[in-house]
């Protein structure tokens, strides 16, 4: 082979090895765009997991398909104080966690910052100020003749109860799948009285137009956002517009909304 052959192949493997490099880091530079668009849109709107099925009036899915509620309005007014975008992502409560855990929901909306998680979700999580209280209630028949204001009160009595949630070991309980059941069976006098969010009670006793007595709330239970560390630089801003929420009397008003009637356009 003359030498002009030889460096023909010489030159022939070269380009062949340049060009392979090249498509190699076209390819490489594409993927890498990808990613940083990917993130860039993801950076720019906070994701909000939802646990489903809804609780009226802290949180629920309108026929429109848009959440509704005490707890996504109020971060719809945190949202709009600090320019931010929200996507409210529908998860049972085991998934939302789990998505929580690895980055992929940035903000879980009504937990008490005392609550007892993982580990693993405990090192993820920031909690913004509490915005709302949820207090517990007794409801009961209006016929009832003794005070039902506190839970000594109930000793011995059959009592309605949402199955799962811990009460006094004195009670009697008879587990119910929601509060909308316990709210319906008192009112119709199938059971004598019932354990139940303070909010909830009032909301169907409004809109529901059901019949039964609330009492003193036995427990009180301040709830914040928690937020993924991953956005922890929103933190102030966030605990800054709701203080700002507050002291404006904002926050009261919304949860009137649901519980009084309309008072405020939370859009």
């Amino acid at each position: 082979m003359s030498l002009r052959a030889i460096f023909r192949v010489i030159d022939d493997s070269v380009i062949a090895s340049l060009l392979q490099r090249y498509k190699q880091l076209c390819m490489t530079t594409a993927s890498l765009c990808f990613i940083v668009l990917s993130n860039t849109s993801i950076a720019g709107t906070l994701r909000v997991g939802v646990p489903t099925p809804g609780q009226i009036p802290f949180f629920w899915q309108d026929e429109a398909g848009e959440y509704q509620g005490i707890y996504p309005d109020t971060l719809r007014l945190i949202a709009k104080d600090l320019d931010l975008t929200l996507s409210f992502e529908p998860l049972s409560q085991a998934r939302l966690r789990r998505h929580f855990e690895i980055g992929e929901i940035d903000i879980e909306m009504g937990v008490s910052a005392n609550v007892d998680d993982r580990l693993e979700l405990k090192k993820v999580s920031l909690f913004t100020r509490p915005f709302s209280v949820v207090n517990e209630v007794i409801i009961y028949r209006p016929e009832l003749s003794f005070p039902v204001f506190i839970l000594k009160d109930l000793a011995g009595q059959r009592v309605a109860t949402v199955r799962g949630n811990t009460v006094p070991d004195n009670l009697i309980r008879e587990d119910f799948t929601n509060e909308w059941q316990i709210a319906q069976r008192v009112h119709r006098g199938w059971n004598n009285i019932g354990l139940m969010k303070e909010a909830v009670a009032l909301y169907y006793q409004r809109e529901e137009n059901l019949d039964y007595e609330t009492s003193l709330p036995y427990a009180s239970n301040p709830v914040s956002f928690r937020i993924n560390t991953r956005i922890k630089e929103k933190l102030s801003d966030m605990n800054s517009s709701i203080d700002q929420l507050d002291e404006q009397g904002v926050l009261e008003q919304l949860v009137c909304k649901y519980l009084c009637g309309p008072t405020i356009n939370t859009q």
